[in-house]
């Protein structure tokens, strides 16, 4: 919930994560608020959970990175040294 996500990162992250658009965990964190509760889904559904959060809070961390935090960013993990 720290990441801040929305809908849109939502659907940019599942984009990116290579999971079924109509998967349970792809409609989830599209809507708009992003709904939570993945823990909850049927055991198979738990890599495709973990697959599309990874990808939309990537997203949604670099939206905020770019934004809200941009060069006055205290945040340890937003000022790591470049790979």
């Amino acid at each position: 919930m720290q990441a801040h996500v929305t809908a849109a990162d939502g659907r940019e992250g599942v984009a990116r994560s290579g999971v079924k658009p109509r998967a349970n965990p792809s409609v989830m964190i599209c809507m708009d608020p992003p709904r939570y509760g993945f823990a909850d889904l049927p055991a198979d559904e738990h890599v495709k959970a973990f697959r599309v959060l990874v990808s939309v809070f990537s997203v949604a961390d670099t939206r905020r990175r770019e934004t809200y935090c941009k060069g006055t960013c205290g945040h340890a993990w937003h000022n790591l040294p470049p790979r």
